[in-house]
């Protein structure tokens, strides 16, 4: 027992190092199990493994016998992106592990049975250099940006079943969430609702004014401001719930019903934003228009009349535009799920499994809150602030994802006592819409087939899983995207290929 039990916690901390957990409906794995993944990631009504700890814990009381259970999952992604000024481009390609493990004892000789477990829930990355029209050299010519994600997490916990009885219980457990987070990607806001520091005090106008007023009125004309912005190694951490009833009508057919709770994982960590292209454009333009102006002026001559321009505004072009948020807070939202599941077994060899999922992203991805504090260069915190001592703003980031319904089915078909054969399919809506699908978070495939075996070896276990999500392509709106403009038109592109394996042992 020690032993298993120091390999459940040894796999623990190795999980805390990997970078990013990916997945399959949104950003939620369909599973973790390769025994209930290969048949289509059934498990609510159909508890023959561990995995019902965090599926449907009302199944605990009915699996065969205590056990330790170990995977691996490794995720293939294929992410492809599309705009006005990149062609079709590949993201470098990634190879995201995905380890679990769980413990269980159905306590045949009581009406209780309980278990722990960890898994990886889900999570979504890209690595792109990509063109941004705003960020340019001296010539003019386009400078690739990085556009790169890493976002995961993970949730552990104990599960406790009870007989009501012999063929119906309920369950019941609590989680404990670990999530990581990395963004580096152009980011764009609205300068009116965002740079409230006054720039004109003779009339009250904000730089936000400025830089959105048309050029003929002595704007900038801008309809979007751009940083490029990199959140660091956010970490963070939630807690939840779930709940389930399992009942056997009879000898061929079970039924299952499972509900988790709504979590808020509320990351922590640094921050950086640099204006440096915005600002150099912004002086371009400001420089063309007082050349306009005065037809006569040099070109130095207007650079320094603009150069006067700033800092009447109180800018400080020698301390740039680049600046460090000491303190950045970010709470995402995991959905609550709802989840109905029907076994079926017409004989001793043969099962069907049928999973359906609402999952309530329209609550939980309505907006991603950020909040930016301590930041360091004063021309930012001017402007956004009008007070060179208050580097401070908060965003809430639109997605506006959707309500969506998951539909798993699948058989398991044993050719003798010790082998097994799967397969299955899967469905899931697309919660992803048209105007804030963007290049480093598509979440969009809808299509899986699964299959694989399982194979014992006495009181040992072992599963192999191989899952296929049929690529899936998404025109962005063509107008009013809400990420940024460079998303008007675009196109993303997601497949994913994912091999997991499991060992249990029995004692």
């Amino acid at each position: 027992m020690k032993r298993y039990l120091a390999a459940v916690v040894v796999l623990l901390v190795l999980v805390s190092s990997f970078g990013l957990y990916a997945s399959t409906n949104g950003y939620l794995l369909n599973c973790f199990c390769a025994r209930s993944f290969a048949r289509g990631a059934t498990v609510v009504a159909i508890p023959d493994n561990g995995s019902v700890l965090l599926a449907n814990p009302a199944g605990l009381a009915f699996l065969p016998g205590r056990g330790v259970g170990l995977g691996l999952g490794v995720l293939i992604p294929k992410v492809k992106f599309e705009n006005s000024v990149n062609p079709l481009t590949e993201a470098n390609q990634k190879y995201y592990p995905m380890p679990f493990s769980g413990y269980v004892d159905p306590m045949h000789d009581s009406k209780w049975a309980w278990g722990v477990g960890m898994n990886v829930v889900g999570g979504m990355g890209a690595d792109y250099q990509l063109n941004h029209d705003l960020f340019r050299d001296q010539e003019g010519q386009l400078v690739q940006q990085e556009y790169f994600s890493e976002f995961g997490y993970m949730k552990f916990g104990p599960g406790v079943a009870y007989k009501l009885k012999d063929n119906l219980s309920i369950g019941a457990g609590v989680q404990l969430y670990y999530g990581m987070l990395d963004f580096k990607m152009p980011f764009s806001l609205d300068p009116t609702t965002t740079l409230n520091g006054v720039a004109d005090p003779s009339t009250g106008a904000t730089f936000g004014q400025l830089f959105a007023m048309n050029p003929q009125l002595g704007g900038f004309g801008y309809s979007e401001v751009t940083a490029y912005a990199a959140m660091n190694d956010l970490t963070g951490f939630g807690l939840g719930a779930n709940i389930g009833i399992y009942w056997e009508v009879n000898d061929k057919l079970s039924l299952g019903f499972a509900y988790t709770s709504p979590t808020t994982i509320k990351f922590s960590g640094e921050a950086n934003m640099d204006m440096g292209f915005q600002l150099n454009d912004a002086f371009g333009r400001a420089v063309q228009g007082v050349l306009m102006q005065n037809p006569t002026m040099t070109p130095e001559q207007a650079q320094g009349a603009v150069m006067q321009m700033f800092a009447g505004m109180g800018i400080d072009l020698s301390k740039g535009a680049e600046t460090s948020f000491s303190d950045m807070d970010a709470d995402f939202d995991i959905p609550q799920k709802l989840a109905l599941g029907i076994g079926y077994k017409p004989n001793s060899k043969l099962t069907f499994g049928l999973d359906i999922e609402w999952i309530d992203w329209k609550n939980a991805f309505d907006d991603f809150p950020l909040s930016f504090n301590g930041g360091d260069n004063d021309n930012i915190n001017l402007m956004l602030n009008g007070d060179v001592t208050d580097g401070a703003f908060a965003y809430d980031f639109p997605l506006n994802w959707e309500n969506s319904f998951v539909f798993k089915t699948g058989i398991d078909y044993k050719i003798t006592e010790m082998t097994a054969v799967r397969a299955g399919f899967i469905h899931g809506q697309n919660p992803v819409p048209d105007n804030t699908v963007f290049a480093i978070f598509p979440a969009i495939v809808e299509n899986h087939v699964t299959m694989g075996f399982g194979q014992r070896f006495g009181r040992y276990q072992f599963d192999f899983a191989y899952i296929h999500a049929f690529n899936n392509s998404q025109d962005a709106a063509s107008t009013g995207h809400l990420v940024g403009l460079e998303y008007n038109g675009s196109v993303d592109q997601l497949s994913e290929n994912l091999i997991m394996t499991t060992l249990a042992i029995g004692f």
